[in-house]
């Protein structure tokens, strides 16, 4: 630290580094002449197409979806329900001749059945 102190003192405390005139009042001036000039970007006339395009692609994804779903899913709901329907008639059904039959008959039934 004593060794930086005293080369400072011995320059004059300054860094050796200074600014040309008028340096920063023209820089921007020959940035720009070192640019490549460029052309204007070309400006795209969009159409009414362009523009609806994701939202008729959206759409149809949508009812595709729904299609299948009607296909794929609708009639194995609507199976499962004839079935739930079935089971609760057989359900229903046993119950009415269990309690209609007196045992006598029941034996009887489940014995020519059996043979």
């Amino acid at each position: 630290m004593k060794e930086n102190r005293k080369i400072l003192n011995e320059i004059g405390g300054k860094t050796g580094f200074k600014v040309p005139e008028n340096y920063f009042e023209n820089l921007s001036a020959r940035i720009t002449e070192q640019l490549p000039e460029r052309e204007a970007p070309k400006i795209e006339i969009v159409t009414p197409w362009q523009r609806l395009r994701p939202y008729i692609y959206m759409a149809a994804m949508f009812a595709g979806i729904w299609l299948m779903v009607q296909v794929f899913v609708a009639p194995a709901v609507e199976t499962q329900q004839e079935l739930t329907a079935a089971a609760e008639q057989e359900e229903d059904i046993d119950e009415y001749m269990l309690y209609s039959m007196d045992e006598y008959t029941m034996f009887e039934t489940f014995y020519a059945d059996n043979e």
